[in-house]
Formats: C-alpha cells, sequence, structure tokens
C-alpha cells in the first residue's frame, strides 16, 4: 500500500514492512506448487517412458507401504479386518502417500483409514492412523432397516433437497459400532446444509450428523450480511474456514476469534471481529476466484492459504511471507480490510510462491506490489458485490489517508505514478514501479477505453478473465529478479500456449498492451504463426468430431490408439470440455512402439486448441482430463 501524501514516518514504516516481506521468496530452482503438480501429470501422461518412470516409482512406494503394513498391522489379523489399497497421492520431490481403507466382512469402516508415507528413496517413514487397530463386531446384520436410517436422517435437516440410499458400514469412532451412513442435502435455519449421518443399525440413534456446510453470518463493515467460513458446533466457534486450509483470521496474537452464537461482527469500522469478517469474506472469494478462473488450488498453489490478523497499530498493511497482516486508515476510522487490499496482500504470497519467488530489485518489487493489485482487481470483479463493485482503484473503500484510491490501475499517473515503463523503473520506490504493469493489465484487459497509451495507439482488451490468465500463466514462467522485458517474454509465451496459433488475435494484443508501456519487443521472444506451428490455411477443426466422457486422470485418443498416417501437412485440433474440469489436448508421434507428444495446449481451462505442421509418420490426438470429469467435443483436421 502507498500514498505520496503519507507522514514520512509512515511512509518510512511501510515501505520497511513491504521491503521485509519482498526478500521472503523462494529459490529460483524451486518449481511453483501449481507448475510442479501439472509437470508431474504431464509426465504421469507423456507417453510411455514418462509413465513408466511414474509408474515405477508409484509400484515402489506402493510395495513399501505394504510391507510397513505388514509389520504394523493387528496382531489378531483375524479380528482385524481387511485392509484395501484406497489411494496413492504423489507429493512433491519424489514423495508418495498411499492411503488405505479398512473393512470387516465387506463392509467399509468409518474410522480406520490410514495413510503410509514413503519418502524419495522408496522408505516408508510412518503413518498416520491406526493400521495396528484391530476391529470386531458381533453381528453385521441390522435390526433397523433403509427407511428407518432415511427418516432419521431427514430429521437431520430443516428443508429436505435429497437423501441418499443408505449404505451399511461399521463406525469405529470409539466403539465399533453396525450403523446405516446416510447423506442429506437441504437447509438448515435457511442455510444451505450437506450432512452425511451415521446411524446405529440397531437402536437408530444418531452417532454423528456432520455438516459439511458451516457458513457464520458476518456484519462487516464493508461488506455486510455476508456468510463466511467458519469452524465449530453448539455454542463453540472459530474464525477459521474448514473449507479452505490454511484461512483463519484473529488478533495480533495469531490465534483465531471465537464466539458463542457463530454470528460476528457489528458492522463498526473500529471493531477488528468486524474487520475479520471482512477478511475471510474477501479471502473466500479470492481462494474461490483463483480455483474458477485460473486453475489454482489456494494461494500458495498447494491447496493451503495464508492465515490473517487484524488490529496492526498502523496505517498500513503487508505480507511477511506466513500471514497477512491488517491496520488502519489514517484517521482510525476504517480498518485496511476491503477486498482489494485482501487479495492484494494474499497476492504477494502468489508471487512468492510461483518459479523465482520474490527477490530482485526495486523493479522486481514494483511487479510485485502490481500482482497484488492485479489480483486484488481480479477478486474484486469476481466477488461481484453491490457495496463494492469491481473496478480497477486500489483501496478507495479504505480511503488510507482521506484522499480516496491509493494507485489507478487505468491511469497510474492519476495519483502520481508512472503510467509508462522507462530506465528510471529500477531506482524507482517499489509502489510507484507498480505503475507501468497495472497499466498493461488494464489495456490487455480493456484496451484504450478509459486510458490511453504511452504510444498513442489505440488498443482492444481481451476482456478481464482471459488477461488474468495470461498474467497468471506468464507468471508460472516467472524467474528471478523479474523484469518487464522478461514478463513481456514469458506472457506472450504463456498467449501462445493457451491460445494457440490458429488465431493470433489475442497473441497480438498481448504484444501490443507492452507496446503500450513503452516495454519493446525482446530478442527471441516468440512470434505468432512462426517457427512450426504455422497458420492452417482453409477450414480449421473441421473434418473429424468426436465425443465422449473422461474421468479425471484419465484419457482417449483420437481417431484411435493407433492413430493415423500422413505424408505431412498440419494436423488442427480444438477441444471442448467441461466449464468446471481442465482438460488438456495433445499431439503425438509414433517412435518405434513409442508415443511422444510433439505439440500440446495445457491452459487451465477445457478449451484448447492446437495447430501442428507435421512431417511424414503416425499421429494421433489425445484427450486428457488433468482434473475434473464430463463431456468432451474434440474436433480435428488430418492432413
Amino acid at each position: 500500500m502507498r500514498s505520496t501524501t503519507l507522514p514520512r514516518v509512515a511512509v518510512a514504516a511501510l515501505a520497511t514492512a513491504l521491503a521485509g516481506s519482498l526478500a521472503l521468496g523462494t529459490p529460483s530452482s524451486t518449481a511453483a506448487p501449481a507448475a510442479a503438480d501439472r509437470a508431474s501429470a504431464s509426465a504421469d501422461r507423456s507417453g510411455p517412458e514418462g509413465r513408466a518412470a511414474q509408474g515405477d516409482r508409484r509400484d515402489r512406494a506402493v510395495d513399501a507401504a505394504a510391507a510397513y503394513v505388514r509389520n504394523h498391522g493387528p496382531a489378531g489379523r483375524g479380528q482385524g479386518g481387511a485392509t484395501k489399497l484406497a489411494g496413492t497421492h504423489a507429493g512433491t520431490k519424489g514423495t508418495y502417500y498411499v492411503a488405505y481403507q479398512k473393512t470387516l466382512q465387506g463392509l467399509p469402516i468409518y474410522g480406520a483409514d490410514f495413510v503410509v508415507a514413503v519418502d524419495e528413496s522408496g522408505r516408508a517413514t510412518g503413518a498416520t492412523g491406526k493400521p495396528a487397530r484391530a476391529i470386531s463386531l458381533r453381528s453385521t446384520t441390522p435390526t433397523r432397516t433403509r427407511a428407518q436410517a432415511r427418516a432419521t436422517a431427514r430429521r437431520q435437516v430443516d428443508r429436505v433437497r435429497t437423501v441418499s440410499k443408505p449404505v451399511l458400514t461399521v463406525y469405529a469412532v470409539g466403539t465399533p459400532t453396525l450403523a446405516w451412513r446416510t447423506k442429506v442435502t437441504g437447509t438448515k435455519a435457511g442455510t444451505p446444509s450437506i450432512t452425511t449421518v451415521w446411524s446405529d443399525a440397531r437402536t437408530g440413534k444418531v452417532l454423528l450428523a456432520s455438516d459439511a456446510v458451516r457458513e457464520g453470518t458476518g456484519n462487516g463493515y464493508y461488506y455486510p450480511g455476508v456468510t463466511i467460513g467458519t469452524s465449530g458446533s453448539g455454542s463453540s466457534y472459530s474464525m477459521t474456514d474448514p473449507a479452505r486450509s490454511g484461512v483463519k483470521c484473529g488478533g495480533q496474537n495469531g490465534a483465531a476469534y471465537t464466539g458463542t452464537d457463530n454470528v460476528w461482527g457489528n458492522g463498526s469500522g473500529t471493531n477488528l471481529e468486524t474487520a475479520c469478517v471482512d477478511v475471510l469474506y474477501s479471502v473466500g472469494k479470492e481462494v474461490d476466484m483463483l480455483s474458477a478462473w485460473l486453475g489454482r488450488s489456494g494461494i500458495k498453489g498447494n491447496g493451503t492459504n495464508y492465515p490473517a490478523k487484524v488490529g496492526l497499530a498502523d496505517v498500513n498493511a503487508y505480507y511477511d511471507g506466513s500471514t497477512t497482516n491488517f491496520g488502519h486508515s489514517q484517521d482510525n476510522a476504517r480498518q485496511l480490510t476491503a477486498i482489494d487490499i485482501v487479495a492484494h496482500e494474499n497476492g504477494h504470497g502468489i508471487f512468492q510462491t510461483t518459479p523465482g519467488g520474490s527477490t530482485g530489485g526495486n523493479e522486481t518489487g514494483g511487479m510485485n506490489e502490481s500482482t497484488g493489485d492485479i489480483f486484488g482487481a481480479l477478486t474484486e470483479f469476481y466477488a461481484n458485490n453491490p457495496d463494492d463493485p469491481g473496478d480497477y482503484l486500489v483501496g478507495e473503500e479504505a480511503n488510507l489517508v482521506g484522499q480516496g484510491p491509493i494507485r489507478n490501475m487505468a491511469n497510474p499517473s492519476a495519483v502520481g505514478d508512472p503510467n509508462c515503463y522507462s530506465s528510471s523503473i529500477p531506482n524507482t520506490e517499489v509502489h510507484a514501479a507498480a505503475g507501468p504493469l497495472n497499466h498493461w493489465f488494464y489495456l490487455l484487459a480493456n484496451g484504450t477505453s478509459g486510458s490511453t497509451s504511452c504510444n498513442g495507439s489505440t488498443l482492444t482488451g481481451i476482456g478481464l478473465q482471459n488477461a488474468g490468465k495470461v498474467f497468471y500463466n506468464g507468471l508460472l514462467l516467472k524467474t528471478s529478479s523479474w523484469t518487464h522485458a522478461k514478463a513481456r517474454v514469458a506472457t506472450l509465451t504463456a498467449a501462445k500456449n493457451l491460445f494457440g496459433t490458429t488465431d493470433c488475435t489475442t497473441f497480438n494484443r498481448v504484444r501490443d498492451a507492452w507496446a503500450g508501456i513503452s516495454v519493446p519487443a525482446q530478442s527471441g521472444e516468440p512470434t505468432c504463426g512462426g517457427g512450426t506451428t504455422p497458420p492452417p490455411t482453409g477450414g480449421t477443426c473441421t473434418e473429424f468430431t468426436a465425443t465422449g466422457t473422461l474421468s479425471s486422470k484419465t484419457s482417449t485418443y483420437k481417431p484411435s490408439t493407433s492413430g493415423f498416417t500422413t505424408t505431412g501437412g498440419v494436423i488442427n485440433a480444438c477441444l471442448t470440455g467441461p466449464s468446471s474440469a481442465d482438460f488438456d489436448l495433445y499431439v503425438q508421434k509414433l517412435s518405434g512402439s513409442t508415443w511422444s507428444d510433439v505439440a500440446k495446449s495445457e491452459s487451465a481451462s477445457s478449451t484448447e486448441t492446437i495447430a501442428y505442421t507435421a512431417g511424414s509418420g503416425t499421429y494421433r490426438v489425445e484427450v486428457y482430463a488433468y482434473s475434473g470429469s464430463g463431456s468432451y467435443t474434440v474436433k480435428y483436421d488430418t492432413p
């Protein structure tokens, strides 16, 4: 956060807090979690060699875990029930986590699952849960019927929408008990409910009714009457979001605020519980935006997020590498917890956990600040809250020092920041140095509508969401000591990967937006329509059409697994998959008995295109469900 009108002491404190966070970067050799996850998945499906290597590591982990289970299983094996492999999960740096589920006479057991950890060397290092626990029951014949179990489950929800078929299980939290497990959806006290009910299969007693939806009622200052993620039940609640790992909010001691009624805040600008309502609402919207629009899992990219503190005794807000912290406005009438400020601070976490980290000079620092502003704008537009409509102003609701927004992305010079890149940017204070990249993002999303370019050109934007995708995928190509010149090359590369080369419109608009802030062409930067993937002539993706469905981590091949043979020419492929999933598209070539990728389109969505100039040989088109499931349509042309 920044304002040129802050007192000298406040400016120094602000710069110190944020500069301190900038030094906390990940090593440049460390891949970002999201990128590493995709690379691992890509290796798993990138032909026999990649799958074999990944399969070998997985098989070694399963073998090690199985040996661990044999050595740590229950002494009375006849009473322990059967132990079944439930799944394997690749971790980072070659680790694996092997999950097990116990059954008794074919019945699933709730409360007796466990996971064995296997390190990179293939050695089992321990387990969560209790592999040695023995499970037994007097009888597995219920005396309560399914209909009675359904009726019991229905009573746990005020208004019922659906009730699943009850499943006979063993409830092993405490003394093992034969139970019916039923899921009922509907509402409780007017709020959504997805409740799983375990009821005793002999007495009908409810053993557990677990609601997956826990939304507290919040009276925020900026966002009154919103729902927020909280945890707890009965008369004990916490401002900890169970659906978004790591998200909690409290005071300066780091502990989440607690309460007895799951109703938070009083709407006052000076009430800190109210400030946490705004924080939890804002973080929730940002995490949801990252998933829905960019395919990123959490702020850190690995499914986890940062906790927040309020009550900072400073006209400031900051991110310190492990926590976001929020102070107050200069007149002390408001906390600095508006959605664009909260999302800005978490944006520093995204910058840090993408490749290259956050180390570097003022130019890198300025791009770090701009990254926060960009994610703030994306979140504000995604939230679409009528009390704070999406815009390209930064901190306008918080009114830090009584003069409105502290940055203006459409026109940075309106608050004293540079609109255009120049040789002075590397020596400019980091918050002012955010101006050029902020301006680039606005021009990319909106063109010169509401703004002007530095070179006098009239520009057309690609829309907010597409601009966000290009920027974020550029971050996944980030290196240490990030510069505007490097970012130009990265985002052009991202645009080419995301939107292909069959239509260069988006690519050209990314390029023109960089020229629009005076960042010139760079040596070796990509071009659209050149190299091995020129625009095709004639029709595009019109010759063949295939449809089908895929589940996560599965593939299908067109026209078949054996492919087609050509003497050379352009292969076009266009994929449309489910909007809630991430499907990828590949062209593979057969060499001997091995299929290898020769072209790919791996955006965070399920809309992919490829135009590949093939030599003579045998090829096939692969559709791969990177995450999510659903139906797809793939159209392709063969030479």
